[in-house]
């Protein structure tokens, strides 16, 4: 039966419990399977949510829910490309205040910044990544359970969305030098292709746009400074209520670092601006560690790349900063009691990950 919505459970702007985001993206969901002769009541109850849920942009859902929901969307419209398709009708307006923002910033790298900083207001379940390498710069999103049923749908519609962003950017004419997709190969790559229109690589080490980072200093046409200020006002108080505490902050600053390859106490403390000795004595008396958030956030990772990839397990090693598949293979088997090629065996697409946080119905 599925689990009746409750109004009263609705959060304010940036009261997000970690682990849940916002209804927002998937909104429209039940046009969309209808559109492929499929019953949204009976989805919603086939996966234990009310419609109800989706009824309100600002309704909370976790991960582990929004990946089972859309899994089942694929299977039943027989449209294994589902989110792709869900993902082209949204955009910054689906991240709430946050989206808002975005097509008043002065330029490009102004409104990706603020979309980093800001998007945990909107969703702490997952994050944004940003690079800039030379001439390259990527977009991406990171979630950060473990593999969960429907990831790779995740996967899809979040770069959609994210392609969508920089359209509302750059021009409608924007495209990416090449996307980057951290699952398998699909067996159809002809909805990929009409989408992205660029160069595809799966089997990625993360999922990302990559772009050259000139664009990056492109004006934003019809950006309101006034309407900017307003919008900038208005998140940074709800941010000073609804803020990271340290140990989310320094949780999110080493997941962004181990997908990026970069993890570092040092880096970290700098991030803070504190240094390394102080950030773990803090970290300590919250009952955690550097080296504790950083093996939970490797484990994470090495999970999603172990089920979700045909990445070669000294391949993850070198992904993951170890100094070879036997070293990584011995953290991992502290972690899960078994090897990675064991854990591989018995864990095709999805794994077990954190504990389920309850959605908002």
């Amino acid at each position: 039966m599925a689990e009746q919505f409750s109004a009263r459970t609705k959060k304010a702007c940036g009261d997000i419990p970690d682990g849940l985001l916002r209804i927002g993206p998937l909104t429209n969901i039940a046009q969309m399977i209808e559109g492929f002769d499929v019953d949204p009541e009976a989805l919603f109850v086939s996966v234990g949510v009310s419609g109800e849920l989706f009824a309100d942009p600002d309704n909370l859902i976790s991960p582990h829910t929004c990946g089972k929901l859309l899994e089942r969307c694929a299977e039943l419209s027989g449209c294994p490309h589902f989110a792709l398709i869900l993902g082209q009708g949204q955009g910054a307006t689906s991240l709430g205040m946050v989206g808002e923002l975005l097509p008043h910033c002065a330029d490009v790298g102004t409104a990706l910044a603020h979309l980093q900083n800001l998007l945990h207001l909107h969703d702490r379940a997952g994050m944004v990544t940003r690079t800039i390498e030379g001439n390259t710069a990527t977009l991406g999103y990171t979630l950060f359970a473990g593999p969960i049923v429907g990831v790779d749908q995740i996967c899809d519609g979040t770069l959609v969305i994210a392609q969508n962003i920089m359209r509302l950017l750059c021009g409608a004419q924007w495209k990416a030098r090449a996307v980057l997709l951290s699952r398998r190969r699909p067996k159809d790559l002809r909805p990929y292709r009409q989408v992205f229109q660029c160069p595809i690589e799966f089997n990625a080490e993360r999922s990302s746009l990559v772009f050259p980072a000139s664009d990056l200093s492109l004006p934003v046409a019809g950006a309101d400074p006034d309407r900017f200020k307003l919008l900038k006002e208005e998140l940074e108080s709800v941010r000073s209520r609804h803020d990271l505490d340290l140990v989310a902050q320094t949780r999110r600053l080493v997941q962004a670092m181990v997908v990026l390859q970069r993890p570092s106490l040092a880096a970290i403390a700098g991030e803070l601006s504190m240094n390394p000795r102080r950030l773990n004595r803090l970290l300590e008396r919250q009952g955690t560690s550097y080296r504790e958030l950083l093996n939970e956030a490797r484990c994470g990772f090495a999970l999603r790349l172990i089920c979700l990839t045909d990445l070669s397990i000294a391949q993850i090693a070198a992904v993951l900063d170890y100094s070879g598949a036997s070293a990584f293979a011995h953290a991992f088997k502290r972690w899960k009691d078994v090897s990675p090629l064991a854990w591989r065996r018995t864990h095709s697409r999805t794994g077990a990950s954190a504990p389920r946080p309850r959605d908002s119905r």
